[in-house]
């Protein structure tokens, strides 16, 4: 018995440590996830939610990280070991940004309208910030065209 309760009481510790590992991973920003192409470089890298519409009404959160790059908006979900969500929208895809709420009170997100119809919403803290950033890159890559 003796050695079934210790057995117990390791596995336990093992769990809990597993669990502040991953804790701590999650706080960290970690920009190396997000693959670059030539003359691509990350502008800002922030945490933030994607905001899913779901089947049965509703939105869904998806908390991640995002990189915005001087090419494209890229989001990866937090949990990539099951497959993860990863979003990727290229400024040249960009019709629209505009503000929005979080369950229709918290005005913290923007949604993002692309040229093949699709919309996404993200939420993420000072979003005028990356609103104007978004457009000030879409700006940027329409004048080089």
């Amino acid at each position: 018995m003796f050695l079934v309760g210790l057995l117990g009481q390791l596995i336990g510790f093992l769990l809990f440590i597993g669990f502040i590992f991953l804790m701590i991973k999650c706080i960290k920003l970690n920009p190396s996830q997000f693959e670059l192409s030539d003359g691509e470089e990350i502008l800002k890298n922030v945490k933030g939610d994607y905001w899913q519409k779901l089947v049965i009404g509703g939105e869904g959160q998806n908390a991640g990280e995002f990189a915005f790059t001087n090419k494209r908006i890229a989001f990866r979900s937090l949990f990539q070991i099951f497959g993860g969500l990863n979003i990727d929208i290229p400024y040249n895809q960009i019709v629209s940004v505009e503000k929005s709420n979080v369950k229709g009170i918290m005005p913290v997100a923007f949604t993002v309208k692309t040229v093949d119809g699709e919309s996404y919403k993200f939420a993420i803290m000072k979003r005028d910030v990356y609103i104007n950033l978004i457009n000030e890159q879409a700006q940027k890559i329409k004048e080089n065209v």
